[in-house]
């Protein structure tokens, strides 16, 4: 007997028994869409945090005020931030923040948010998007010009449905007019989506506490990297700038980090869930696989008289154990199929109603397919061997 006519007779006993071939699928309809499913959905995840983590500038450098609060210690200053801007060969661009928080209110409703005041170049180091509105003039950011661009939760919670555009909002008891709206941002250096953006010098000499003995005290700055320079090169000229001017000799009094290292940290976390949940998805295609030996164990008991007869007629052992095999394999393959179509139709459904959009990898698809393949493979040479090893004489004897 050859392959294809072992194929029709496998094709012929699952159709025979449809319903049981049927549930018996059902665990490897399962697994092999699940595995796809939580592959894509993984996936799609780290591109979507990775296009946001993009946009907010993975060439940027972040400095922020911090360490012991010891005697002695120097707040950053913009006197420090011209230095990196004079003083650092690495450094395309620079952009100091104050930091600080607002209480701030339209009509009756009020809320808390952090104030942030950010310099007319702030747009060359890090990008922002905009769902109304826009960012600052350059006269406005020189001349003090009393504006403000709000976080998309924040103009919600104060405005709801309204346009807050034009509109003016009390923040520490100053009255601004809202020029801009950001767009929802996944996380950045600055708290951009529940925050208020206002221009550097209104913030420094009438919103934010800044003096200090050292000069305007600023909450942290951004450094833009050189097309030919790597952040670790930036990083390295920024500390030792900084412990030479602050004269350090112990414990740093900033903290310095970039997005790159955080993203980094989010793909390792990524993956590692992802591959945890793909492999919980696995188990149910060796439940499938146990099911799959169960069935062809029952099968084998149901059709010993055939086999007998077959064998009593000269079919070999090899032929016997190829027919099983081939029905245990094609009860694997069309499982595996289906599964593939009800992973790929989710990860298109979930892909509509979601932010981010999963992506569904060649490889996942092989690999699932193969894992079914395998599985049925796997759990269907046991009974098969059995199947061909009935001795004919006892076979064509049993009830």
């Amino acid at each position: 007997m050859d392959w294809y006519e072992n194929l029709k007779l496998a094709a012929a006993t699952l159709w025979a028994s449809r319903l049981r071939t049927i549930l018996t699928m059902v665990g490897l309809i399962i697994g092999v869409g699940a595995v796809i499913l939580v592959i894509a959905l993984g996936v799609g995840a780290q591109n979507f945090v990775k296009d946001q983590f993009r946009g907010l500038g993975t060439n940027v450098v972040g400095v922020y005020d911090g360490g012991p609060r010891t005697k002695g210690r120097r707040p950053l200053t913009l006197a420090d931030v011209e230095a990196v801007r004079t003083q650092a060969p690495a450094v395309e661009a620079v952009a100091p923040l104050a930091l600080g928080n607002a209480s701030v209110s339209w009509g009756s409703r009020k809320s808390q948010a952090q104030l942030t005041g950010v310099p007319p170049n702030l747009e060359r180091v890090t990008r922002l998007g905009y769902s109304k509105g826009r960012f600052f003039s350059l006269g406005e950011v020189e001349s003090r010009a009393r504006v403000a661009i709000l976080g998309e939760t924040l103009a919600k919670k104060l405005f709801s449905f309204e346009d807050p555009i034009g509109k003016t909002i009390v923040v520490n008891n100053r009255q601004l007019t809202v020029v801009g709206v950001t767009r929802p941002s996944f996380g950045g250096w600055i708290d951009v989506d529940r925050g208020v953006l206002v221009p550097l010098p209104l913030a420094l000499e009438s919103l934010i506490a800044s003096d200090s003995p050292f000069g305007k005290k600023v909450g942290g700055f951004l450094a833009a990297t050189k097309a030919d320079s790597t952040i670790d090169q930036v990083t390295f000229e920024l500390k030792n700038l900084l412990r030479l001017r602050h004269n350090v000799t112990d414990k740093d009094d900033f903290l310095i980090g970039n997005i790159q290292e955080t993203l980094d940290l989010f793909n390792n976390i990524a993956l590692g869930v992802t591959v945890v949940l793909g492999l919980t998805a696995a188990i149910s295609l060796v439940v499938s696989g146990i099911g799959i030996m169960n069935i062809m164990l029952v099968s084998v008991t149901e059709r010993t008289r055939e086999i007998g007869l077959r064998k009593a007629l000269g079919a070999s052992e090899e032929v016997i154990l190829a027919q099983f095999v081939t029905e245990a394999v094609l009860l694997s393959v069309l499982g595996g199929l289906l599964g593939m179509a009800w992973g790929l139709a989710a990860a298109v459904a979930v892909g509509q109603f979601s932010p981010f959009k999963p992506e569904i990898t060649p490889w996942s698809v092989v690999l699932a397919l193969g894992v079914s393949v395998a599985t049925g493979l796997f759990f269907g040479v046991f009974p098969a061997r059995r199947a061909a090893r009935l001795d004919p004489i006892v076979a064509l004897r049993s009830e």
